[in-house]
């Protein structure tokens, strides 16, 4: 039997959704169709009880300034329309500011979305208005973790937060050239297309890296400090990865060829890489990477450059709508 959809009015409304409402929309994620599915979506929404103020990135970092006049604002919940790079922009904004935070809602309509492969918020099954507000009721506050991040750069020191995966080495490498690129091909044959060029460019580097004070020497392919399970358009990097247990998972892949990620192509989209050769995972709340030569370093798909980093896990530290089981 099938049963009917209800609205707002036979329904109670959240506690999220009786104080001020905005939408982050990133017009460019999702191969320039993230708000063309989110009008779609928000047409319907008054049918719901719901009012939302629309704010429309126009340029990098604007979801940042954006999300911090939302906590200006008081806004009771942001919607985060777009990929894993609005999302680390929207947290990055929000943890800048002093006051209560507004609960993030995930609209994963970004070209990766990667961060809610973990989080399973929403499938495309959800992208019909009536069945999209009828789920984001069903859902619940989680408190969810951040890694935050000290990076030293050429042009001095960078802090950044991070909600799903940093990572250096060939996906660092990976994530500079697929930013340099079209994303034209969607996001996992943008970020095949990027490996199999990182993979032609990349060179390993000697460095130490320090989990929770115990320092070891190597010459890695990738080092992922993951909190969420998934990057680079689906790879489960890190399988056992938990955003709310208070625990980074370190994913070290050292003293293998650069034809690692080719052999094991499948095994890596799979999660089934640990346990191989050469692949190890660590779990801490304090990482520490130094390297004499610049790494490249993937931040939630932002690319960037650095001799060190420096992260730890700052636990519980944002509020998203999630599915309950």
């Amino acid at each position: 039997m099938r049963l009917p959809i209800r609205s707002a009015s036979m329904m109670n409304v959240p506690a999220w959704a009786q104080g001020p409402l905005r939408a982050i929309i990133n017009p460019y994620a999702g191969r320039d169709r993230a708000s063309k599915k989110w009008y779609n979506l928000v047409h319907s929404v008054t049918s719901w009880g719901l009012s939302i103020e629309n704010w429309v990135t126009t340029s990098p970092k604007d979801a940042e300034n954006l999300a911090r006049q939302a906590v200006y604002e008081r806004a009771s919940a942001v919607f985060v329309v777009g990929g894993d790079g609005t999302l680390n922009e929207v947290v990055n904004g929000l943890l800048r500011t002093q006051g209560p935070l507004p609960l993030i809602i995930l609209v994963p309509l970004g070209t990766g979305s990667d961060f809610n492969r973990t989080v399973n918020v929403l499938t495309p099954f959800h992208y019909v208005p009536e069945k999209f507000w009828a789920h984001l009721f069903t859902m619940q506050p989680v408190m969810m973790d951040v890694g935050h991040l000290q990076l030293d750069t050429p042009h001095g020191a960078i802090s950044r937060y991070f909600i799903n995966v940093a990572d250096c080495g060939l996906g660092g490498l990976t994530a500079r050239i697929v930013n340099n690129r079209s994303k034209a091909l969607g996001g996992r044959m943008s970020f095949v297309a990027g490996s199999l060029e990182a993979y032609t460019l990349f060179r390993a580097r000697p460095l130490t890296l320090t989990v929770d004070g115990i320092s070891k020497d190597l010459c890695p392919l990738v080092i992922a400090i993951a909190n969420g399970a998934y990057f680079g358009g689906g790879m489960k990097i890190a399988p056992d990865a938990n955003p709310i247990d208070g625990w980074l998972d370190v994913i070290i892949v050292d003293q293998v060829p650069r034809s690692f990620f080719l052999r094991h192509f499948v095994d890596v989209y799979r999660g089934r890489h640990i346990g191989l050769n050469g692949v190890s995972m660590i779990r801490g709340h304090s990482i520490d990477i130094v390297c004499h030569d610049l790494m490249d370093v993937d931040i939630d798909g932002e690319d960037y450059q650095a001799n060190r980093i420096n992260c730890h896990i700052l636990p519980q530290r944002i509020s998203l709508l999630r599915p309950l089981n």
